[in-house]
Order: structure tokens, then sequence, then C-alpha cells
């Protein structure tokens, strides 16, 4: 509680009620980062806050209660009544005394000589902070019986773990940040007032344009310079998966999961555009709940390809206390009054631990030049990769915001230039803000579609690119410290009380607030189709039907295997392959598009760029709807195929193959319903994957091949084995009739070294011969 000491303070006074406790929030101001001691009661006042409906407190029939505690120093002078009758009004300023009176709770005084000095501070800090505003009630239920000192220790070294941790000040630091943004949410303040929108520099493409191609061509000669960064902090509970959500798999045709992706992914680009021994490193982001299990998934696989010392792992903090009102009191343990609850403060602590790690600074030493940072579940997130990076390098930009294009008043943020006099900001604006600030300031319209049917707003998808040297150099400044927000869930129309405990926020697309001078001009985005680009998995199935039928992207496994083969058939699509469109089914409530099934790994082709060159003659491939296609390998290329069932192609490391004339004609593969498997990645998309008939053809290292398929020899070629099962391979010149695989039993073994006269000048097959 904060209190008056004159009429005139009381004039300017209004009252809130919070907690069924009357009292005002009292805004405590910014507290500079690293002044953590403080002398009691001196150092933090409860300044006047105004503005209220409340009417002012009539000193005539209020009692001061500095009175009642024997604390005022105004004797006769002091406006409020001196009587010992109940309290009856309190108000909002910092008494006049320089010194703290408050007693600690008596469970903690005696248990005082349980903790390091450090932490004895600490607690006395927390219980003489002014009024209300103190955390007396953390200690009031403690008992001075010694079987509960363990409990007590463990509750204190959680508080000085959050002490040390929270970079702006230390735990006080956090209450009076909180203090402060609480009371701008309860009075409704608008932190976009003043501020002028308008649409940021950027550029938008569709796929396989000149243009397109053109961007993503100049970045490829930046693509073997990037760090990544992997913000994982997440388990996959909420989807129905009891592990962490980076080893979920993409999808049921290989079972690669997210994690192998990315790597595998960042080894492709490695093996193709860095320097001859440059490795590119990884940053993962992990929380308590997911770094154990992280390690234990990347030992376990032997880090999927990449170099030990290509990783780094930073984990955020336990995370910060949870608020259970407007004075900012830490919310306790509904079962357990030794403990405090605790909430995540957000992807925004990626920055601060990349540079209190020296992430950021190693990289920029090592050579790289930009940093790249995506989220943990998103399968498309890399089509962009050097296309953004071809942005960045022509626009000289800082920070790059991957984006895709939105529907005007979508629910999505979008990045936004913001201009106040001759300051200005491009950064996400979230939806509900940016349709208000637009009619404010710019169009009784709002936000609206333009000639091109989306919003010139682009929707924000967290993906962000970072010039590295510019970004080490702000770190340096900022230590990486990110603006917070608050947004409690109110119970009451006056806002005092919280449907349940709220915590500070901090987000890693808001960096552009700390940028300065110059900075602020270099921000810009990149924006491709979300099917191209976006499609997260995270969240439960029931969720996303719901999501769904109001006309918005799921968000579950299904729709994120499906999208994943969606987008690999429309860059083919767009080089001029011939690939057809699945039907539309849906398993669980969640309707998807099924097939084809395209699935092509990193080390075959990893961009639109490499898909031309890896299908050199792309109208002689033709893909049927119900297909299921893999192909792997750096060695492949696909110069005619036609594909109706399916066919994994793979291609070993340091092996050459081509694919000409092959036509494929099987069962192939489909998805079964299977809504209550005991496996939960297949529970969670309501289907497995059957796999009726396949065929698999592998080009080994030492030119042989396995599998129904053979090449033309030439002198110059080493001999190759028949695979056991023969299967036709027909010439260029040939048509094409019925393309059945055959499957009839096995071919003896041919010695391709030796002649066969009778059938040289041959150019049809003779029955279950592989020679020409």
């Amino acid at each position: 509680v904060a209190y008056a000491t004159t009429s005139q303070d009381a004039a300017n006074l209004t009252t809130t009620t919070t907690n069924n406790n009357n009292h005002h929030a009292a805004n405590m101001g910014k507290k500079k980062s690293g002044n953590r001691k403080k002398k009691s009661g001196q150092a933090r006042r409860n300044n006047n806050n105004s503005g209220t409906k409340s009417p002012p407190l009539d000193p005539s029939k209020t009692v001061c209660k500095f009175y009642t505690e024997g604390r005022c120093k105004n004797g006769d002078e002091c406006k409020f009544l001196h009587t010992d009758a109940k309290v009856a009004a309190t108000c909002t300023t910092a008494p006049p005394s320089s010194e703290a009176t408050t007693a600690l709770p008596a469970g903690l005084a005696s248990s005082m000589s349980l903790f390091t000095p450090a932490q004895q501070t600490l607690a006395t800090q927390l219980c003489t902070l002014p009024g209300t505003t103190n955390q007396c009630h953390l200690f009031s239920k403690w008992t001075t019986d010694a079987k509960d000192n363990d409990k007590k220790k463990a509750l204190m070294s959680k508080l000085e773990l959050v002490d040390q941790s929270y970079p702006d000040g230390g735990l006080a630091g956090y209450l009076t940040n909180a203090i402060a943004l609480l009371e701008k949410s309860r009075r409704g303040e608008n932190p976009l007032e003043g501020w002028i929108p308008s649409v940021p520099k950027g550029e938008a493409f569709e796929v396989g344009t000149d243009a397109f191609l053109r961007s993503e061509e100049l970045g490829l000669k930046e693509v073997g310079k990037c760090g990544f960064i992997l913000v994982a902090g997440g388990l996959g509970e909420r989807l129905g998966y009891g592990d962490i959500k980076i080893g979920l798999p993409t999808e049921l045709a290989t079972g690669t999961t997210y994690i192998q992706f990315y790597i595998e992914t960042i080894l492709a680009f490695q093996s193709r555009y860095a320097e001859p021994g440059k490795k590119l490193p990884l940053c993962i982001m992990t929380s308590g709940d997911t770094n154990a299990k992280t390690v234990a998934l990347l030992s376990a696989n032997n880090y999927f390809g990449m170099d030990k010392d290509q990783i780094t792992i930073v984990q955020q903090g336990q995370g910060v206390p949870a608020l259970y009102d407007n004075d900012a009191h830490i919310a306790l343990d509904t079962e357990d009054p030794y403990d405090i609850q605790m909430k995540p403060h957000g992807h925004g602590d990626i920055h601060a631990l990349l540079h209190s790690n020296g992430v950021a600074k190693a990289w920029q030493a090592k050579g790289m030049k930009w940093t790249v940072f995506f989220q943990d579940t998103n399968g498309l997130a890399f089509h962009t990769l050097a296309l953004s990076l071809g942005v960045s390098s022509k626009m000289g930009l800082i920070m790059n915001s991957i984006t895709c294009p939105r529907k005007a008043k979508q629910a999505i943020g979008a990045i936004t230039k913001l201009t106040k006099g001759d300051q200005q900001k491009t950064m996400n604006v979230e939806y509900n803000q940016l349709d208000p600030l637009l009619r404010a300031t710019v169009s009784p319209e709002g936000d609206v579609n333009d000639e091109s049917g989306f919003s010139p707003y682009p929707g924000n998808i967290n993906q962000l690119v970072f010039n590295l040297d510019s970004y080490v150099s702000i770190l340096e400044r900022t230590k990486g410290v990110m603006p917070e927000f608050v947004n409690p869930k109110y119970a009451d129309a006056e806002k005092t009380i919280f449907k349940k405990p709220t915590r500070l926020e901090c987000m890693m697309q808001d960096f552009p607030t700390v940028l300065q001078g110059a900075e602020t001009e270099k921000v810009g985005f990149t924006s491709l189709a979300s099917e191209l680009c976006f499609s997260p998995v995270k969240n439960a199935t029931a969720d996303g039907v719901a999501l769904q039928a109001k006309g918005t992207h799921p968000g579950v496994a299904a729709s994120g295997e499906a999208d994943q083969s969606s987008s690999v058939a429309r860059i083919l699509r767009s080089i001029g392959c011939q690939v057809e469109e699945g039907s539309k089914v849906t398993f669980n409530g969640i309707t998807v598009t099924s097939g084809p099934d395209c699935v092509l790994k990193p080390s075959f082709a990893a961009c639109a760029t490499e898909f031309k060159k890896k299908f050199p003659n792309p109208s002689a491939v033709k893909i049927s709807g119900r297909s299921s296609l893999v192909l792997s390998g750096q060695g492949l290329t696909i110069e005619s195929l036609d594909l109706d069932g399916a066919v994994v192609i793979e291609c070993e490391e340091g092996a050459s193959g081509v694919i000409r004339n092959l036509s494929v004609k099987n069962k192939g593969w489909w998805k079964q319903p299977d809504a209550s498997s005991d496996v939960e990645v297949i529970r969670m998309r309501g289907y497995d994957m059957r796999r009726l008939e396949t065929e698999k053809i592998v080009f080994k290292k030492d030119g042989s091949i396995d599998g129904n398929y053979s090449m033309e020899t030439t002198p110059k070629e080493s001999a190759r084995t028949v695979p056991e099962v023969s299967a036709p391979v027909v010439p260029k010149e040939a048509a094409v009739v019925e393309p059945v695989i055959s499957k009839s039993a096995p071919a003896p073994p041919v010695d391709l070294t030796k002649s066969a006269p009778e059938e040289k000048g041959d150019e049809q097959f003779c029955n279950g011969c592989t020679i020409l």
C-alpha cells in the first residue's frame, strides 16, 4: 500500500480495489540494471498515479494509516484523521519516513540462520519493499518446525537463482518492472500511442519467378557463412506427445525428425557452399524441461552427422515468478507454501543468452556473416533461407523478418514501419493493435486488402536473419535485453483481479526496439506464400479441428506433414514438372491433401535453384496425385520419370546416378486411418503409413545399382551388377506402353562385361533381359 501525507497529495489521489484490499498499484519506476542492493524503505517509493475513474480521497474522512502504525511524523500538521478507528481508506504516495519498520514474518525471522548472507539480504529486501508491494506473504505460512528447513532453503535458492538470472536488476528489478507494466495494462495505455504506421521496406516473391531465382542465386553465395539458432524450449505434451518437439517426425515416409531434418539441411548447405573445412555452427536454446532430453537425443544419434563441436546449447533459466495481482505479488504454489509458481519468460531471452555465453561473438571470430533464427517444428523453414539472404545482402539489412502474405485483419502479427517525429522502427505489430492504429492515424478503413488481395502489411512468422557484425555490436550495447510486456487476463471490469497468475514476457522479434539511429533504417522483410514457408506443428488435434472450422490453419502433425509434401510439389510445378494434386481426406477431424508424398532429402536438393539443376528436363517428370517419391543423395539427377505409385531412390555419398526414362506403376503407399494407435506419432496424426508396394533403387559408390534399374553402359563406364529383380529400361526413342514394373521371378545375374551379340542390334527387349 502507498500512503498520502498531505491534503494536496490526497487531492490528486484515487483508489482502486485489488484482491479485496483497498490500495493502488504503485508505479515504482524503472530500476537501473544491476542496482540490486537497496537500503530498506529508501530507494523505492510509490509514485503518484492519477487518471483512474475513482473519486479522490476526502482527508476529513480518511484515517491516517501512518498514525495507526505509530509512524506519522506530521503530528498536528497532518490533514488526515488521527484515530484508532479502523482504517477507512488508504492512498498512494510514499510516507515521509526514510526507514521502513516492516517486521520480518516470524517464520522467516527464525529461519535466517539457514541461509547464506546473500540469501538473507534478498529475503529482507523482498519483505521491505514499500507498502503492499512487499513479498512478506511468501514467508507468512512458514513454521518454526525444523522438518521444513530443507524446503525453506530450496525456496531461497530458487529466489536467489531468479535474482541472479534476471538481467535487468535482479528479482527486485523484475518486480519493479512488473508493477509499472501492470499499472499501464490496468489503465489501458496504448504502447503505440503517437506512432504512425506505414508499409515497411522489403520484397515479396512468387516461387519460380525470375525475381525469385535471382534473389536465391545471390543468397546461395551467402549460405556458407551462416550460423543457425534453433529456438527449442518446448515439450510436445500439448500435441499429445510425451517427449521434446524437435524429436517428432516431420513425416512418416522416412521418419525423419525435425532436429535431424534441420541438421541435414545445414550440412547440405555446408557441403555445397561453405569454404573447405568451414563448419556451419548450430546453437540450440533449450529450457529446463527440454535440455537433458535434447542432449540425450543428439548424443544417441551421433549428432545426426554434425561434429559435436558444431553444436552449442544454451539453456534458459527456470523462468520468472508468476504474479497474482497488480501489486506484483509472487504467486505461491497452490499445494506447497514453500514453493512459488514459475512461468516461461519468452523466447526473447535468446539474445541475452547468445551475448552472455559469447556465442555470437565466437561465430563472428570464425568468419560467419549471418545468423538465422528458426522455430522448432516448422518443416518449411529453410525454403526461404537463400531467398532472404539475397534480400538482406542486396538491401544491406541488419534484420530481415521472414513473412507471408496475410489477409486484412487476419489473426497474425504484421511487420509494420512505425514513425513518431524523427523516430522510426520496423517491427511486429499484433493484428488487434494494427487495425485500430491504422483507423486512428491513416485511414478510417483500417487494415484492408490491396490489389493483390492481401494486406500490404505482411504476416510475421518469427523467422529472422541478422547481419552478424551489426548483431554483435548491438548485443554489446544492450546485453541482449529485450523489452518486456505483460498480458494479464482480468476477471473483473475494473481490472483488479486476475483469472490466473500472469508474468512478464519478452519476444525475440522485438529486437528492432533496441536499435538506434541509422540502425532503425536497416530492417526489412522477405515475403513468400505461407504454403511454402510456414506450417508449424503446435496444436493438439482437438484444438486444430476447432481452428480449421474457423478457417484458420490447424497447426497439427497431420497438416505439418501434408504441407511439407505439398510445398515440395509446388516447387516442382514451378520449375515445370507435372505433379498432380492428391485428394482431400480427413483424419481425426483434420482435412488435408493426401498426396503426392514428396520427400526430397536435403542431400538431394534444398532450394528451388537446386531443384532446377536436379530436374534438368522437368517436362519429362510426371507424378500422380497418389504417389510417394523419396529422393536422397547429392550425386542423383532425375532426367525423366513417370511415377504412379511409390519409389525410393538413393545415391550413396561419392556415387552418381541418373534416372532416365524410368516408369513406375505399383500399389504404392496409403494412409490408413488409425486414431487409437499405441504409437503417439501415429495417434496424433490419425493415420499410419502403409507401404503396400515400393520400388527402391540405390546407386552405390562402387558403381553398381541395387534395385529394378540399370543404366546404359559406355566404354568409359565401369561394370555394374544387375540387381536381383530385373526391370526394363526404356531407351529414349522407345514409346512407353502400359508402364508396369515387372514383378516376375528374379533373373539370373548377367555379366555385362561379356558381349551379347544376339541382342546387341535389337532395340526392343526380349523377355526378362536387361541388355539392349
